[in-house]
């Protein structure tokens, strides 16, 4: 399958956003950036990291913008900003710090110094694990919030927070880009709302086989 035919059929992955009128509207608002992110929540070497895996994981090509083309990077680094309460913030945060363990582990580098070939590593490992490893991770998830819950000093495991961190950014870049003014009605099938209801249509006949944007 080419990847126009996979983004076609692309499915939110259990991304728990919901497409509220302000979600959607600090959405839009994050547009493209030049060179050069400077986050409102993350670090700016913890936003150089989001960035080159936003890009990694829809990366554009000649006909399709990626993730980075909209500013899902933008919009992801915002909605925490706004919309996550503190504690999860910090949940986060100690999301990047797994990351960053794992990263100076694997290559010696910091986030500011790591390239895209050294985030798609990461990726590879912790989005591609085995059913088996994947247990083993919400395992270590699970036990770090049985211990959080008493003592917010305690760290969560380096490769269950990676894990977790990733899957989180994967799902928010997939909504993101999906749910963007650009590829919603530029690339995905858009019907404007109010829409008209037509049952037991084919996908095939009613988009060209595309999936909804929203």
């Amino acid at each position: 399958m080419n990847r126009r035919q996979l983004i076609k059929n692309l499915g939110l992955g259990g991304v728990a956003l919901v497409a509220t009128p302000t979600i959607l509207s600090l959405l839009q608002s994050c547009k493209a950036d030049g060179p050069v992110f400077e986050p409102v929540f993350l670090s700016k070497s913890q936003g150089k990291a989001l960035r080159h895996m936003v890009d990694l994981i829809i990366p554009s090509d000649e006909m399709i913008p990626g993730a980075v083309d909209v500013g899902v990077h933008k919009f992801i680094d915002t909605y925490w900003n706004q919309a996550v309460d503190a504690e999860g913030k910090t949940q986060i945060l100690a999301g990047f710090d797994a990351l960053a363990n794992r990263l100076q582990d694997a290559t010696g580098k910091t986030f500011e110094e790591a390239e895209a070939e050294d985030y798609d590593a990461l990726l590879t490992k912790y989005l591609n694990a085995s059913q088996e490893e994947q247990a083993i991770y919400n395992k270590g998830l699970g036990e770090f919030y049985q211990v959080y819950e008493n003592d917010k000093t305690v760290k969560v495991d380096p490769d269950a927070g990676s894990f977790s961190l990733l899957g989180n950014i994967r799902g928010m870049t997939i909504w993101g880009w999906k749910a963007s003014e650009e590829i919603g009605e530029n690339v995905l099938a858009y019907e404007p709302i109010p829409g008209k209801q037509v049952g037991c249509l084919p996908l095939e006949e009613a988009t060209g086989g595309k999936t909804y944007s929203l």
